[in-house]
C-alpha cells in the first residue's frame, strides 16, 4: 500500500547533546558524571488509523526545545496517547492529554524531571475530567499517556494505562512500563500466563486511565542513561497486539527511525489493522562529524506521501 494512501502523520527530529549541556548541581550518581553528553537523537513519531476504525484516537508528540538553555534543562519529550470514548470522546481526550502533557512539563518550575512529569500527567487528568463534566457527550472519556523524557544523561519516563515504552539495547527488546490492564493484573497474580494474556479477550480492559477520574495516583521513574546504540520505542496497542517485541526489535535495528515507524506501521495494517497505530522511535546516535559543538535543533513534519 502507498503511503499516500494512509491516514499518517509523521514527524521526524533531529537533536544534539554536547559535553556538559545537561551537568546538574548536586549529581550524586557517578554513572551520569563519569562521561560527558555527546549524542545525537534521531526522532521519528506516527499514528495511522489502521484498516477498520473511521477516525484515529490516538495522539501524538516529539518536542524538542530550540532555546539551547531549556533543551539543557529539560530534555526532549515524547508523548504517545491512545483515547477512549464516543462521540469523539477519544479524539479529544488524547488531543487534551497530549497538549496538556507537553505544557506543563516545560512550563514546570521544578528542577526534577520526574516530578515535572508526574505534575504533567496529574494536570492532564484534571483536564479532561473539566472536558468531561462541561459536555455531556463527552462523559466517560478517558486516554492512554506514556511519556520519555530524554534530559543529557538521564532518561525519564511517566505511564498510565497500556500503551508502552519499551528500550532495544544489543538487539534485546525491554518493556519498561507495566500495562494498567485487568490481564496484566491477573497474570501478576499468577491466575494466568503471559502468553494466555495476550490472546484474552478482556485483554484491553484498563485499570488506570487519564481523565475517567478525578483522583489519580502517577509515578514517573528513571531508567539508566541512555547510551550510544540504544532506541527507545513508544507504543499504543494498535502495534503490539499485532507485532511481536521480537520483530519490533529487529525493525529498529534494522531501520532509521522515520523506515522503522514505517515498516512497523505496515507490519500492524498487513495483519489487520483493527486498531489505531501509534510509534515513536527515539534512537541515540553518535553526533555527525560536521555537527557544532553547541546544542543545535532541527524538526521537520513530513507528508505522509513523502518517502514513497
Amino acid at each position: 500500500m502507498k503511503m499516500s494512501e494512509w491516514s499518517s502523520r509523521f514527524a521526524r527530529a533531529v537533536t544534539s547533546f554536547w559535553p556538559g549541556s545537561s551537568d546538574r548541581k548536586g549529581d550524586s550518581d557517578s554513572s551520569m558524571s563519569e562521561a560527558p553528553v555527546y549524542y545525537t537523537i534521531e526522532t521519528c513519531m506516527a499514528t495511522d488509523i489502521g484498516c477498520v476504525r473511521t477516525s484515529n484516537q490516538d495522539s501524538i508528540a516529539f518536542v524538542s526545545p530550540g532555546d539551547p538553555e531549556e533543551l539543557r534543562r529539560r530534555g526532549v519529550l515524547a508523548v504517545v496517547a491512545d483515547g477512549m470514548g464516543g462521540h469523539n470522546g477519544g479524539e479529544v481526550a488524547s488531543r487534551v492529554a497530549v497538549e496538556t502533557i507537553c505544557r506543563r512539563y516545560f512550563a514546570s518550575h521544578d528542577d526534577d524531571p520526574l516530578r515535572a512529569i508526574e505534575q504533567a500527567l496529574l494536570e492532564a487528568n484534571a483536564a479532561i475530567f473539566r472536558y468531561a463534566e462541561a459536555d455531556r457527550a463527552l462523559s466517560g472519556m478517558g486516554t492512554t499517556a506514556t511519556v520519555l523524557a530524554l534530559i543529557g544523561r538521564r532518561m525519564c519516563f511517566g505511564h498510565v494505562g497500556d500503551s508502552r515504552l519499551y528500550r532495544c539495547s544489543d538487539g534485546q527488546l525491554t518493556q519498561l512500563t507495566k500495562d494498567d490492564t485487568l490481564v496484566e493484573q491477573m497474570v501478576n497474580e499468577g491466575l494466568i500466563t503471559a502468553e494466555q494474556a495476550r490472546y484474552h479477550p478482556e485483554r484491553n480492559i484498563l485499570l488506570r486511565s487519564l481523565g475517567t477520574h478525578p483522583d489519580l495516583r502517577v509515578t514517573a521513574e528513571g531508567g539508566d542513561p541512555p547510551q550510544l546504540g540504544d532506541t527507545f520505542v513508544l507504543c499504543s496497542d494498535g502495534l503490539y497486539d499485532s507485532v511481536e517485541a521480537r520483530e519490533i526489535a529487529e525493525v529498529v535495528e534494522a531501520c532509521d527511525p522515520q523506515d522503522a515507524c514505517r515498516r512497523l506501521i505496515e507490519l500492524a495494517r498487513e495483519r489487520g489493522g483493527s486498531d489505531n497505530i501509534s510509534v515513536g522511535v527515539i534512537a541515540v546516535r553518535p553526533p555527525e562529524a560536521e555537527e557544532r559543538p553547541i546544542p543545535v535543533t532541527r524538526e521537520m513534519i513530513l507528508d505522509p506521501a513523502e518517502g514513497r
